[in-house]
């Protein structure tokens, strides 16, 4: 016994609430709802831009969001790709030499822009400055991007704006395999391969997801002066997103990915960079890793959340032109100083 509030609530329509007191224990009530449908639904919930749960309608900063399928439908396959689609971002490629592109935000240059892996800034700005094309999007499963001065709440790199990337989560058995090919003007082949595969347990208490992408792309010469405007590039990569709840109101996450790349540009020869007139040939070798602890208390309405994160980038550059023959002879007046 005793006095209670029973709400009825569903997408659509409007919410009702029905107070009533049982006087008894063995008492029984039947209570009937009628519900109104409402043409607008646009008090929705953003859980991201201030860190704190709050209606979209009263969140002071915005937040644009690119999920998996629109990646897949611009057939996008690393995520600079993926952000060229998104309204106030620019993507700017830098260098012919090289091809290195930048996250341009409120104008500001790639190191004012803060990349996230799920939350966590553990994308250097230096990685951020060279690593949009070594994030796969297959290991997307979807994009925040905050922009503007509101997102310096998530660190100093953050004066431009923010991009999450959000790694998928397993949420049923499954796999998937895709080739692409791609050719530039009937004179370079760009091949894609990518994969993925995800498990989980009867209870559904623990489950990984896994994903696998390779690249290789040729030289691109525009206007046949055996100079590239594309760089040959090869990039691979892999990882695994993986949780387990050990109790109702814990989780445990771990996530660790691998991505090496390879390019080199210039002039088109099949030898070492240095014996080229003008040549940039670049590799990294970047881990990234994380693990996350989550205990929620309170009926679910305070969580406590501790997690450890790293990053390691291993970065070897070679950039050289031969200069003409008097340039040379200056340059070498220049050294013996």
């Amino acid at each position: 016994k005793g006095k209670y509030t029973l709400v009825a609530a569903m997408r659509g329509y409007e919410t009702v609430e029905k107070k009533f007191e049982l006087k008894t224990d063995n008492e029984y009530l039947t209570i009937n709802f009628s519900l109104k449908e409402v043409l607008f639904d646009v008090d929705q919930i953003v859980v991201t831009g201030s860190k704190t749960f709050k209606r979209r309608t009263n969140s002071p900063v915005i937040v644009n969001v690119i999920d998996a399928k629109t990646l897949n439908d611009v057939q996008a396959c690393n995520l600079s790709e993926g952000l060229k689609f998104q309204t106030g971002l620019r993507v700017e490629t830098d260098c012919q030499t090289c091809n290195y592109t930048q996250l341009r935000m409120n104008g500001l240059g790639g190191g004012y822009s803060q990349i996230l892996i799920n939350g966590r800034p553990i994308f250097s700005p230096l990685t951020g400055l060279y690593g949009l094309e070594q994030i796969p999007a297959n290991m997307i499963d979807k994009i925040e991007v905050v922009r503007g001065g509101g997102s310096a709440l998530y660190g100093s790199s953050a004066i431009g704006g923010t991009v999450n990337v959000m790694t998928k989560i397993p949420d049923e058995n499954q796999y998937s395999f895709s080739y692409t090919y791609q050719n530039i003007n009937s004179k370079t082949s760009d091949h894609q391969l990518a994969g993925n595969g995800t498990i989980l347990t009867k209870n559904k208490k623990a489950g990984a997801s896994i994903f696998l992408n390779y690249r290789d792309r040729q030289f691109y010469d525009h206007n046949q002066d055996n100079f590239s405007e594309l760089p040959a590039l090869k990039t691979g990569a892999f990882g695994t997103n993986m949780f387990f709840l050990p109790k109702e109101n814990q989780k445990l996450e771990a996530s660790f990915s691998y991505m090496n790349e390879y390019r080199n540009g210039g002039e088109m020869l099949k030898k070492a960079p240095h014996l080229a007139l003008q040549s940039e040939e670049r590799t990294h070798n970047v881990l990234v890793g994380n693990l996350d602890y989550q205990i929620n208390f309170n009926q679910d309405k305070t969580s406590f959340i501790a997690y450890a994160a790293a990053q390691n980038t291993t970065r070897k550059h070679y950039t050289d032109i031969f200069p003409d023959e008097a340039a040379d002879i200056i340059g070498l007046k220049l050294s013996s100083k």
